[in-house]
């Protein structure tokens, strides 16, 4: 197949400009992520509809002219499933991606169901079925060979002749608008990271835990996220989630007492020992209204299986009365996100918060008339 590899700043400025004449940009990246805090890019493809380029980012050093073409109103970009793919342009200061319509959103819209993978959507679109052989290659590794050059080339080119025939397949014309609004919602999302002292909440299941024990995930997480982004290392490398919560359950004293944990390892006892056992130490020295309580308002708190029932209730409601499906809607992180800024904060520490996404953006309009909204945030709700 015909494609260019790009490895001086030139040529990357050249072709940049001849894309800015076109109205679609497809756009792909292919990293390695294993044992860091962000991907490590590898290559970046581009396909304005005349010739398929591979850009090197181990050789670029100016990316403005890049940044220039990812900006540009008139150019829609089109990635597929991009997430990974804002957080991989991220890490070489590459932060805005507008207009940005995500093919997997759109074939969800257009009925083809949910977490549609690429080579499936080219497939039932139009017919065609991609090589995927190459999809764990090791991206840093330099030469790339013929192979590996193939199967980045095709994920942007069978993506940039798909925009016509998925818009042609959403149910109604307004949704193409929506997607666009998702697209600035995706960019946005990376400017509404959690504050490090309420990482914890990210937690799975920390709601179970008591105060005493919240105190403990709370200081720890808020220790190890910073750790993870200091040395760009995996979370799970620093500590385990699983450990995590034994630390706060145990709270060990001594380094022959956090030695017997069976989900630490040696390694991590010597990095880290004397550093957890320094945070155990602070979090034990809170006072008991110090520490962060389970849920706030308890008079009035249904309970978090309810209130989670109730929420997906509303989602599901609000969801029928768009004609959208309910996964387009909410996932469950947005859920949680309401969920912890409504009933797992104290009303001092919620304007440390960024804003729920159901409260933002095109999501309010559909959400507001059927969450349910508790009566110490209904002041706020409404001054959003």
């Amino acid at each position: 197949m015909s494609y260019r590899m790009i490895t001086e700043n030139q040529q990357l400025a050249e072709f940049c400009a001849k894309a800015l004449l076109s109205d679609c940009l497809a756009v792909d990246t292919e990293f390695v992520r294993t044992n860091t805090l962000l991907p490590k890019l590898g290559l970046i493809q581009l396909y304005a509809g005349q010739e398929v380029v591979l850009v090197d980012p181990l050789c670029i050093t100016d990316w403005q002219p890049l940044d220039a073409l990812l900006r540009a109103p008139a150019v829609l970009k089109m990635l597929h499933s991009c997430n990974e793919d804002l957080e991989a342009f991220a890490s070489i200061g590459l932060l805005e991606i507008r207009p940005l319509l995500d093919t997997q959103l759109a074939a969800e819209l257009a009925g083809m169901g949910a977490s549609l993978g690429y080579g499936k959507m080219v497939e039932q679109l139009t017919g065609r079925v991609l090589d995927k052989s190459e999809s764990r290659t090791d991206w840093l590794a330099r030469p790339l060979a013929t192979t590996q050059l193939d199967y980045a080339a095709n994920d942007v080119l069978y993506l940039w002749p798909l925009k016509d025939l998925l818009v042609n397949k959403l149910p109604r014309p307004e949704l193409f608008d929506l997607l666009l609004a998702e697209g600035e919602q995706m960019i946005a999302r990376r400017l509404f990271q959690l504050p490090l002292q309420f990482k914890y909440l990210e937690l799975k299941n920390s709601w179970q835990c008591q105060p005493r024990e919240l105190a403990v995930l709370k200081t720890l997480c808020s220790w190890r996220q910073s750790y993870a982004e200091q040395k760009d290392i995996a979370l799970g490398l620093v500590l385990k989630d699983a450990l995590l919560y034994e630390l706060a359950r145990r709270r060990p004293a001594t380094l022959e007492s956090l030695a017997q944990l069976p989900d630490l390892h040696p390694r991590e006892l010597r990095r880290y020992g004397q550093q957890i056992l320094t945070l155990l130490n602070e979090s034990k020295n809170l006072t008991p209204q110090q520490c962060p309580q389970t849920f706030y308002h308890l008079a009035t708190f249904p309970g978090f299986k309810q209130l989670t029932q109730d929420l997906t209730e509303a989602i599901q409601q609000a969801a029928k009365a768009a004609d959208i499906p309910a996964g387009f809607l909410s996932v469950r992180r947005q859920l949680n996100e309401y969920l912890n800024w409504c009933w797992r904060v104290t009303d001092e520490e919620r304007s440390l918060l960024p804003v729920p996404e159901f409260l933002r953006g095109w999501r309010r309009s559909l959400l507001l008339p059927y969450l349910p909204q508790p009566a110490h945030v209904q002041a706020l709700i409404q001054a959003q």
